[in-house]
């Protein structure tokens, strides 16, 4: 299933000249740094009416900046069947950026906005440092997160820091 996810990803990039236009079948043959790679070990679906694509059972999203794991993957395309609207990936979520990691039930990513949202159990960490939350938002441009219901912060500094009450 996964080389005809590949393939089918192949022919997609003649038809979607936009934002998904850099998904390529071979990591190695792309020679910048716009590419996503996806694969699956289950089907695949394609929705026409809906303008959607779903990938199921175990889901795996490469590029330059990083990884993402899930059970299950739906990509939201323009009503016009051009651009990625959103993407939402579900179950057992797993994503590798730089040195952080992540862990949530469900992930959604909105490429326009440069936006990844965590949902349901979100924990960030990264070395020593981790935050966990109900509600985990990457804003990807700015380098920035925001976090909600967080019931556990646990930083260690690099440098010792004098703090008096």
């Amino acid at each position: 299933m996964k080389i005809a996810a590949i393939i089918y990803l192949l022919i997609l990039t003649v038809f979607l000249p936009a934002d998904f236009s850099s998904v390529r079948g071979e990591e190695d043959s792309v020679g910048d740094d716009d590419w996503t790679v996806i694969t699956c070990d289950g089907n695949l679906l394609m929705d026409y009416n809906k303008q959607r694509i779903i990938f199921f059972n175990n889901v795996l999203v490469k590029n330059p900046r990083g990884s993402l794991r899930a059970d299950r993957l739906i990509i939201f395309l323009t009503p016009d069947g051009k651009k990625v609207e959103r993407t939402e990936g579900e179950g057992n979520i797993h994503i590798q950026m730089e040195e952080k990691t992540g862990t949530s039930d469900k992930v959604v990513y909105y490429p326009e906005e440069k936006k990844a949202i965590m949902l349901g159990n979100a924990v960030v960490s990264s070395g020593t440092n981790s935050v966990r939350g109900g509600q985990i938002t990457f804003y990807l441009d700015k380098k920035e997160m925001e976090v909600r219901d967080a019931p556990d912060l646990k930083y260690i500094p690099d440098e010792d820091y004098d703090v008096h009450f």
